[in-house]
């Protein structure tokens, strides 16, 4: 005769029910089943195990989002917090956490251990090199709280960071820091200015003023972001290049934008004078000059610099908590690239 008892699926096995070994969680303790005689009770606990198979939290970042590790990240560890700090040493890794990016074992994160994130560790190398030279992906870089990277403009790492963004990719900074800002306007040739202090409240743009590549991504972050304490760094409206699209503001700054940048590649005859002397043949162009630039043979392509200006420590101050900003750095870093996936144009640094 065949077996006609009920098949369970259990925690040590899928046998049949009332098979020796067979077990069920009864508050979080394993209960024979053969030892079981309220049907009852035996039902409920077979459908509460469905709860085994759901996600506790289901956000996952995208594939193509890479965290800035190097020596201006400080990345710290979550004990910091608890060490009678405020936790300033680990901002870098409690945007780690927000971001759910790779996976901590022992002493040690394994970059791809949940395939979703890659931590990059530094800005020479032949890891950035690659990301440089092709579309899209999207870097994140957290609050700046040391070691801020300093070279010539006309250094290799210079025009790789430059190179980056033109070619169609997104450079996603945070802020909290002056550093953020000096960086930006280092290596990019802008001349963003930080508020001494605007509290607030950040009210969302209409959707219609959105940028068309962040749109859906910011679709359902909140209308209204609040200052933190001294937590949020926002760029005064009169600093900020042309083209700079908004996404959340008041009357005076704005503590979240995004800003176009484009290159082009001056004319052989006078690269050829450039070169020698040690300077780049690149040079930044505005994003309405870019489409009469390749009209006239020359090589022009742009990408993003997203700027989010919480520094993510206030409101984790102890632990990983949970904040309005969070939902905002989950959304930045699903923004769409304006690239064209492949080679970009710059894939000699000139």
């Amino acid at each position: 005769e065949s077996d006609e008892r009920p098949r369970l699926f259990s925690r040590g096995n899928t046998g049949t029910a009332a098979e020796e070994g067979d077990y069920v969680a009864d508050n979080h303790i394993g209960v024979k089943v053969s030892e079981m005689k309220d049907p009852a009770r035996m039902q409920s606990l077979l459908l509460a195990q469905s709860s085994w198979l759901k996600p506790i939290n289901p956000y996952l970042a995208p594939t193509d989002l890479y965290l800035f590790w190097g020596g201006s990240s400080a990345t710290g560890t979550l004990a910091s917090g608890f060490s009678g700090g405020r936790g300033r040493a680990s901002s870098g890794e409690r945007v780690r956490q927000v971001l759910k990016l790779g996976d901590f074992t022992g002493n040690g994160f394994v970059d791809d251990a949940t395939g979703h994130g890659k931590f990059l560790r530094s800005w020479e190398g032949p890891q950035f090199e690659g990301l440089s030279v092709r579309c899209c992906t999207s870097l994140l870089v957290p609050p700046m709280e040391r070691h801020l990277p300093i070279s010539s403009d006309e250094d290799p790492f210079a025009r790789k960071i430059r190179s980056y963004v033109a070619n169609g990719n997104m450079l996603i900074m945070t802020g909290g820091d002056y550093s953020s800002l000096v960086f930006i306007n280092r290596y990019f040739h802008f001349d963003l200015r930080k508020t001494v202090y605007d509290g607030g409240p950040f009210e969302k743009l209409p959707d219609s003023s959105l940028p068309p590549n962040a749109k859906e991504a910011f679709e359902h972050t909140p209308e209204t972001l609040p200052q933190d304490g001294l937590s949020v760094t926002t760029v005064t409206k009169e600093s900020l290049p042309p083209g700079t699209q908004l996404l959340y503001a008041t009357p005076v700054s704005s503590p979240v934008f995004q800003i176009t940048y484009c290159e082009t590649v001056v004319p052989d005859d006078q690269c050829n004078v450039l070169k020698p002397a040690g300077h780049s043949c690149a040079r930044d162009v505005l994003p309405q000059d870019c489409d009469a630039l390749k009209s006239q043979g020359q090589e022009c392509s742009c990408g993003t610099i997203l700027y989010v200006g919480n520094d993510y420590v206030e409101h984790h101050s102890h632990t990983i908590g949970s904040s309005v900003w969070d939902e905002v750095l989950r959304a930045a870093v699903s923004v769409d690239k304006i690239g064209k996936r492949g080679l970009g144009e710059f894939t000699v640094y000139t």
